[in-house]
């Protein structure tokens, strides 16, 4: 007879702990507490930093306090990694989840968590896919990925949602915590967790990604993204000692930034990093959403012709 994976089951074998970073969400963050405390598998723990809110989150947070796998702090921080790597060290469970406090999970992920890291012992990171929602919770799209092989993820620029993404509690002890100096601390962490551990994408949408205006992705900090993303591939141990593909498709993935977070609107700078990006990895058409990739390539000046010399190319 076959293992036992029920959601029972499984959540009597594997704690899950979810660790919700928070400034200011009180907008959001009961959504958010709402749909980690609905899941068919219980958390084990739900660990709430909060860095020292000032607009109700408090309030929002003693109210759920009735939930007694709850657990929270409301300190000054010194941003989005420290709170994060608070949350990591108090965590206790054997799989971590880190969830925004204005993003949401939908139903049964965590049991289809679960279940898949209890089926699968090697496996030490789990990819979901995402939808965007509005501020209002509404779904504006949905984004499946193709796998988590190094040529798909750095065709997308490690581009992956944090929300839906889970791993083993214990390789912390190997790889570390986030790290401040890069701005996006969540993707160089997904890095160094890639290179320590078998990965696996389950295909079903676990969690919404809330987009609105003024949040860390937005336009104005598209230039820092950009430079720190660049800096953070030079900077990388485990890369200087990849393969040597693995090498090239992390340079191309500097200039496929380009496609999400450009700091130049202009033609020649949209068209350069592509062309190198093309030239360093072709195949980051086929990883890459198709509407999203022509939409982002129709706005460009001569993005056209781009587009017919790439379906020209892949087609010989």
């Amino acid at each position: 007879m076959g293992k036992d994976l029920s959601a029972s089951a499984v959540d009597a074998e594997l704690r899950l702990s979810i660790v919700v970073p928070s400034y200011n969400q009180a907008d959001f963050i009961a959504a958010t507490l709402d749909s980690i405390f609905s899941q068919s598998v219980e958390p084990y723990e739900v660990i709430v930093v909060d860095g020292g809110s000032s607009d109700g989150t408090i309030d929002i947070l003693r109210d759920y306090e009735r939930f007694s796998a709850l657990r929270w702090l409301s300190e000054t921080d010194e941003g989005p990694a420290d709170a994060v790597n608070k949350g990591l060290r108090l965590a206790t469970g054997d799989l971590v989840g880190i969830q925004s406090s204005d993003d949401i999970y939908f139903k049964d992920a965590f049991s289809q968590v679960v279940r898949t890291f209890s089926s699968k012992p090697d496996v030490g990171f789990v990819l979901g896919d995402v939808a965007g929602i509005d501020s209002n919770g509404n779904i504006d799209y949905t984004r499946r990925f193709k796998g988590v092989g190094w040529s798909e993820l750095f065709a997308v620029s490690m581009c992956i949602p944090q929300s839906s993404i889970f791993f083993k509690r214990s390789l912390i002890g190997k790889v570390g915590y986030w790290n401040p100096a890069y701005y996006g601390c969540d993707l160089d962490f997904w890095m160094r967790l890639l290179f320590h551990t078998q990965a696996i994408h389950l295909p079903a949408v676990l969690s919404g990604w809330r987009r609105y205006p003024g949040q860390r992705t937005s336009p104005e900090k598209y230039r820092r993204i950009w430079d720190d993303y660049w800096r953070m591939i030079s900077e990388s141990k485990e890369l200087a000692s990849a393969p040597s593909d693995v090498r090239r498709w992390a340079r191309a993935s500097r200039h496929l930034l380009v496609l999400r977070f450009s700091p130049d609107p202009t033609f020649k700078f949209h068209f350069r990093h592509l062309v190198q990006a093309f030239l360093l990895h072709p195949q980051f058409v086929r990883y890459n959403p198709r509407r999203a990739l022509v939409k982002q390539l129709m706005l460009v000046p001569g993005g056209r012709a781009l587009l017919l010399s790439i379906k020209k190319w892949l087609k010989r």
